[in-house]
């Protein structure tokens, strides 16, 4: 039976949570990328293009059905009447009617201001 717990492992632990330091635990990382990037089988160049061509075609695809079904659901929400676009939706009207921002209208006739 193997030993669960060996003295190599547990001198490299820290007093506090039982954790390796973080060198160590980046540097096992780094190691362990490189040894799995060892193993991998990499495609030639014809399967890098199909697989790639596959992928666009897809994506085309998927992008049109997309744009399909948005303009179908646009016309039948707009022909019945729940969608309304924003160029057929009214300006606000304006509170200030002279435009100059003080909110205060200004009596043409010389009089005074209106509403005081």
């Amino acid at each position: 039976m193997a030993k669960k717990n060996s003295s190599k492992s547990q001198s490299k632990k820290t007093a506090k949570g039982g954790k390796k330091p973080l060198l160590t635990r980046i540097k096992n990382f780094f190691s362990n990328l490189f040894a799995e990037l060892k193993r991998v089988v990499w495609p030639d160049k014809k399967k890098l293009k199909q697989n790639t061509v596959t992928v666009l075609v897809i994506i085309v695809a998927a992008a049109a059905m997309i744009w399909v079904f948005d303009t179908l659901l646009n016309f039948i929400l707009t022909s019945t009447g729940f969608y309304a676009p924003a160029s057929e939706i009214a300006e606000p009207v304006e509170t200030d009617p002279d435009g100059d921002g003080s909110g205060v209208t200004v009596d043409p006739t010389g009089t005074g201001t209106v509403g005081e």
